[in-house]
Order: structure tokens, then C-alpha cells, then sequence
């Protein structure tokens, strides 16, 4: 009897110690998920029961493949990466808890200027919101494999700012609004250029300072190189797209109520497809002068009511290539070429029209054409160009609703299956298949 019980005894330990050993291993691997409230205590170990203070202590603390969830409340800190994550165990998370609204607010603040600064690769931030700070939202430098999503920044000198080399990032739905100087910004600032960057559904507008070059997106400043936007948005600031890094394309993007630009362009091989640019007050696309020969495609754009241009070539060394698009109700000129040279533009399958209708294209201000000399082939006879373009005479030919800044076409409109597939995207503005009818359609819209 005596064996028997020691041989119980000792299976009962066994069993208590492998159930606790258990237990240990399931809660190391929970722990890959931490919690921070504004009624926290750093000294917690950072559960959901029992969450951190501070923002800052969970970047201290994650290391590669851990997440900190954020709660609802002010958290005003600064907050500065340590670790980075690794293409391994993952990267580092910074998100708020799920269906809250965290938010790091630089008031009162003494220490610092900026919001959230990135020094680490492999980091991803979601659900911020970031406001009231001197300097920057978000500051990334020298950092790759950055994700951020669906974050606010507000009330900024600057939105988000990418320098030094940060490489393969991408921002999916962040807003930038009331900023200074810009709401994003990719510069080789620390000598080494920012490259492939990805800007899904981003927004910038509303800038404080008209009297400054308050940019919605500054991409550039030098060869950087392999930026992709698509579908973002920019207003109410002086350049919507200010983009001087070459191989960059923009995909369904709008520009509209820009204090100057819609679009500025100033570096080789820019692609605008599918977009939207109208009511800006310089130019709704402007290819400016930096002295460097470049080409920029404009495929299926729309592009309405600019009060000076509609299109400006500020170089007679920059080669615009633009089919299916339609350059509609200017104030001014529609098409302008500063230089007298018009050999730098090759197109066809356009749409033109002006609301000054003597000026719908001019080369160097002393060779202009009108609407009725585009009409009737005075343009192509000059350049050589916009063989099966039209000219159309009015808005209604072509808009559903252009008072209202509604460029969908009407079903009577001319831009339906008049359009070349040469280049032609898979899809519209609106990701619906192109073509719907028996040819593509002239315009960021395919009627449907």
C-alpha cells in the first residue's frame, strides 16, 4: 500500500507540474498582445486586466511580432520607436483597441514636437489620431516596411513626414488636414532618397497658410523614385500633387479647389491614369520648369475649369503624351506651351473644349488656336497631333451634372466608345471594367 501511494504521489506531481508547465507555454504565447489605457500604471504588466499608462512604455517594451492596443483618451506624450520588428516574427503594432479612438495630443506638451516618430523598420501604426504638434504627425527616418493605416492627423506643421532613405512603406486611408506646410512629404533630407512608397486612399486638405507653399503631397526633391498613389485626394491646399520623383504613377487620384496646382510635375516618367483635376486656380496639370527633359502620360484623365490652364508646359524639353482625356471649361488656355515649340507633345483621342474659346491651345503665347481652328484640323495640321480628337461646345455633351462638379457621363455624351485602346486602363475611376460598351471611353469615367 505504501508503493502505491508513493507511485500515486509521484503521477499526481507529474501531472500537476506538466499542467503548469502547460499553462506557462499558453501564457508566453498570449502575451504577444499588450493594452494601454490612460488609467494604466506602467509598473502593470500591460494586460488587458491590468494595461500600461503610456504609449512610449509599450514601445520600450514590444519587441518583432507584438502588438499594443491602444484605449479610447488624451495621451499626451511623444512617442519614439526603440525595437524594430523583422520580415521573421513580424513587425511591431501600434493600434488602437478595437472600435475606440486613441488619441496622441501635443497640448501642453513641453518636450517635444513631433507626435510619433519611426527610427525602427518593420512597424506598423493603426487607428491614431494624432494632433497639436509643432512639427510633425509622424516623423519616419531611415526606416523600411512601414504601415500605416487608417490614422488622423490634425492641427500640424506637417502631416507625415518620410526622409533619409525610408523605403517600401505604404499609408492605406490616412488624413492629413489643417497642416502648415504639407500633409505628406517623402524628401531625401540625411542624403539618401525615399523610394518605393505606396499611398492608398489618402487625403490631404484644408492647409492653414495660403501664403505658403502648403503642398497636400510633396514627393520628391531629388531622384527619388517609385511612388504609387491611388485614389487619393487633396483640396484646399496651393499643390495638390506637388510630384518630383521619377517613375511615379497616380491611379484615380483628384485634385480640385488647389490655391495653384491640381497636379505639379517636375521629374521624368510620371503617370497620371484615371484622374480627376478641376476648379484649381493656376493649373489643373502643370509640367514645370527645373531644366530637365521629362515625359509625363496623362491616360484617360479628366480635367475641368482651371482659371489659367488646363494643361502648362512650362519646358520646351518636357514631353507630354496624353490620350483619352478631356480637357474641358477653361478660363484661360486650355492646352499652353510656354516654349514656342509644340514637337514635345504627342496625343490623340482627346476631348477639347474652352470656356474662352480663342484660346483653347496656345504655343508660346503668339501661335494660338481656337475652337473653331481645332474644329477644323488647323491644330493637327500644326503638330501633327489629336488626329480623331474632337471639340465640343458644350459641358452637356459630355457631364451628367459639371455645375455640381458631376463628371460621370450623360448617355448622350461623346466621350462614349470614342476612346483608343492604346494604353486604355483595365478599369475606371470607379474600378468598373472598361470597356462597358463597344470601346473605351474618353475620360476617368466609363459610362455605365
Amino acid at each position: 500500500m505504501k508503493i502505491s501511494f508513493t507511485f500515486f504521489g509521484i503521477i499526481l506531481f507529474s501531472l500537476i507540474f506538466y499542467l503548469s508547465f502547460s499553462y506557462l507555454t499558453i501564457s508566453i504565447a498570449a502575451s504577444e498582445s499588450f493594452y494601454v489605457s490612460p488609467q494604466g500604471n506602467d509598473g502593470n504588466p500591460g494586460t488587458e486586466e491590468k494595461p500600461w499608462k503610456t504609449i512610449q512604455h509599450a514601445a520600450d517594451t514590444l519587441q518583432p511580432g507584438q502588438t499594443v492596443y491602444i484605449h479610447q483618451g488624451l495621451y499626451h506624450e511623444s512617442v519614439a520607436t526603440v525595437h524594430s520588428g523583422n520580415e521573421t516574427q513580424g513587425p511591431i503594432t501600434f493600434t488602437n483597441y478595437p472600435g475606440e479612438k486613441p488619441v496622441i495630443d501635443g497640448d501642453g506638451v513641453k518636450d517635444a514636437n513631433t507626435g510619433f516618430t519611426i527610427y525602427q523598420s518593420f512597424i506598423n501604426i493603426s487607428g491614431l489620431q494624432i494632433k497639436n504638434w509643432d512639427d510633425h504627425g509622424i516623423w519616419i527616418e531611415s526606416a523600411g516596411y512601414i504601415e500605416i493605416s487608417e490614422c488622423l492627423i490634425s492641427q500640424v506643421t506637417c502631416g507625415i513626414g518620410l526622409v533619409d532613405g525610408t523605403h517600401h512603406f505604404v499609408l492605406n486611408g490616412v488624413e492629413a488636414y489643417e497642416f502648415i506646410l504639407y500633409g505628406f512629404d517623402a524628401s531625401p533630407a540625411g542624403g539618401n532618397d525615399c523610394h518605393h512608397g505606396t499611398f492608398n486612399n489618402c487625403i490631404a486638405h484644408s492647409g492653414q497658410d495660403p501664403d505658403q507653399n502648403v503642398d497636400g503631397f510633396a514627393l520628391g526633391h531629388g531622384t527619388q523614385h517609385d511612388f504609387e498613389l491611388n485614389h487619393c485626394l487633396a483640396y484646399e491646399v496651393f499643390d495638390g500633387f506637388d510630384i518630383s520623383a521619377h517613375n511615379t504613377t497616380l491611379n484615380g487620384c483628384e485634385a480640385h479647389h488647389c490655391w495653384n496646382s491640381g497636379y505639379k510635375i517636375w521629374e521624368d516618367q510620371v503617370k497620371l491614369v484615371n484622374c480627376l483635376s478641376y476648379r484649381n486656380q493656376s493649373a489643373n496639370v502643370e509640367l514645370d520648369w527645373n531644366n530637365k527633359p521629362k515625359t509625363v502620360t496623362l491616360q484617360n484623365c479628366t480635367l475641368v475649369g482651371a482659371d489659367t490652364f488646363n494643361i502648362w508646359i512650362n519646358n520646351g524639353s518636357d514631353s507630354l503624351q496624353m490620350y483619352n482625356t478631356i480637357l474641358a471649361d477653361g478660363k484661360n488656355i486650355g492646352l499652353a506651351f510656354e516654349d514656342k515649340n509644340a514637337t514635345n507633345y504627342q496625343g490623340d483621342y482627346n476631348i477639347f473644349h474652352n470656356s474662352n474659346p480663342d484660346r483653347v491651345i496656345a504655343v508660346g503665347y503668339e501661335d494660338e488656336f481656337s475652337m473653331d481652328q481645332t474644329q477644323s484640323g488647323a491644330w493637327t495640321a500644326y503638330s501633327g497631333q489629336d488626329q480623331h480628337s474632337l471639340v465640343i461646345d458644350s459641358l452637356s455633351q459630355l457631364f451628367i451634372d459639371a455645375i455640381n462638379n458631376d463628371f460621370h457621363l450623360n448617355g448622350d455624351s461623346l466621350a462614349i466608345d470614342y476612346g483608343t485602346n492604346q494604353g486604355a486602363p483595365g478599369v475606371d475611376f470607379d474600378e468598373n471594367s472598361r470597356p462597358q460598351g463597344t470601346g473605351i471611353d474618353i475620360g476617368a469615367y466609363e459610362y455605365y
